[in-house]
């Protein structure tokens, strides 16, 4: 599964915890450098298990594209003491559910399941860390299943091939320009002996973190920690610092025509800081900013666009989770009888209006509003994993959660501004989107 942008930019906007924290977090390393960190949360008896491993779509080889993707997909067929198909039933026979999703900076396998099955899919992932069983029979059935997903989920989706065209221009020759799941062609080009190589360099203790959230305490974590992942050989890899290129510093724009798109759709992507930047002042702006522009029947795009009926539906959204940089967008879409020219021209005066309406008031109602969902926190396990397991795998420190709202309140009207300003000289590529036959 690919981790979709959307459920990022949730985690971003309603997981983070106050300073006076909301949650209790252990961290400990195994011999073996694996890191774990238990987050205590005794309202159910329940845990969420994840494990993420600090690789994903950039690491793929040039003209190798897809092969994190695929390797997740494959990490199910079985190991000597699993067979093929029984690691799911065995959680499902548990009352449980897993799954796993690859992003282009990381990929995370996860089980929710009864706090007394926590030992079993403990040792199941365990077992799948170092003694995956692949074969040429596993390989190419499941090779056809991420090509029909590629068919599935971006060919025949209008807006997913758009976005993809988008993202090639805008980050050029950076790993983020590249599909996670690859193209077709890369998809049918990949060999069984691509993957078995990518796992033995990549998936090992050392290159993984375990989050364990629900009703557990730190020492019975520690216990079978080391009982199944303390015995995994480590890697010993050298850790090597990922040196990006920088992005293009371009301002472009990109037309397109799809034969099953329904309604006209124009967008502007920037690409800005993220939580891993030198500047840590910016990301929590950019998120106040968000949350000026998109909150539902209260931000500047619902009142300037949606309810006049300019549009029939805008938003912005800033994903501040990534190793590199991170992408600031804004969008609004209309029917297909629509003038695209006059959507575009209203979309972007409503985003300049803000230089000359935004009150202090509006920007306090935004952080009331960050703040007030990070209540919420301790009520998923699966959630708290979530966060907790996405901040440690991209570098981050805890406090970039523990201090969220010192961040958030400290924003102020200027520093809002100053973001959207920021926008005017960072790449970007506008696009539109039309139904085919468009004039």
């Amino acid at each position: 599964m690919i981790l979709p942008a959307l459920a990022l930019s949730f985690f971003l906007a309603a997981g983070f915890a106050q300073a006076d924290p909301l949650f209790k977090a252990d961290t400990f390393y195994l011999d073996n450098g694996m890191e774990a960190v238990v987050l205590e949360n005794h309202r159910a008896p329940v845990v969420s298990h994840m494990v993420w491993y600090k690789t994903g779509g950039i690491d793929d080889k040039t003209g190798k594209g897809g092969t994190a993707h695929l390797l997740e997909h494959l990490m199910f067929k079985g190991t000597k003491k699993v067979p093929d198909g029984a690691f799911s039933k065995i959680v499902a026979r548990r009352g449980g559910e897993e799954n796993a999703f690859t992003s282009a900076d990381f990929t995370a396998y996860y089980q929710n399941i009864a706090k007394d099955g926590l030992e079993t899919v403990m040792f199941l992932e365990a077992d799948r860390m170092k003694n995956l069983t692949l074969t040429p029979e596993d390989f190419a059935p499941e090779r056809q299943v991420v090509a029909e997903e590629r068919l599935m989920r971006y060919d025949n989706s209008p807006e997913a091939s758009f976005a993809e065209r988008k993202r090639s221009i805008l980050w050029a020759a950076h790993p983020y320009a590249d599909a996670v799941i690859g193209t077709r062609a890369e998809i049918a080009d990949l060999e069984l002996s691509d993957v078995l190589d990518f796992y033995n360099a990549r998936y090992a203790p050392d290159n993984a973190i375990l989050v364990v959230a629900g009703d557990v305490t730190a020492d019975e974590v520690k216990t079978l920690a080391h009982k199944y992942y303390g015995v995994v050989p480590p890697a010993r890899n050298p850790v090597l610092k990922r040196v990006f290129p920088a992005p293009p510093n371009v301002k472009t724009r990109l037309e397109m025509t799809h034969p099953q798109a329904k309604t006209k759709l124009v967008t502007k992507d920037y690409i800005v800081p993220s939580l891993n930047g030198e500047d840590k002042k910016l990301p929590a702006a950019f998120e106040v900013l968000e949350e000026v522009l998109n909150a539902a029947h209260a931000g500047v795009f619902y009142k300037k666009l949606v309810a006049p009926r300019k549009a029939i539906a805008a938003g912005a959204s800033y994903n501040g989770f990534a190793l590199d940089r991170a992408t600031f967008s804004i969008y609004a879409r209309a029917d297909a009888n629509a003038d695209e020219k006059s959507l575009e021209t209203a979309l972007n005066e409503a985003f300049d209006s803000l230089e000359n309406r935004l009150t202090d008031q509006e920007v306090e109602k935004a952080k009331k509003r960050l703040t007030a969902s990070m209540e919420y926190i301790n009520d998923s396990p699966e959630t708290l994993a979530n966060i907790v397991g996405m901040t440690r795998v991209l570098g981050l420190d805890l406090n970039e959660i523990l201090l969220y709202r010192e961040k958030i309140a400290a924003v102020t009207t200027r520093d809002v501004l100053d973001a959207r300003r920021y926008l005017n000289s960072a790449p970007q590529i506008s696009g539109v989107l039309l139904p085919e036959g468009t004039p």
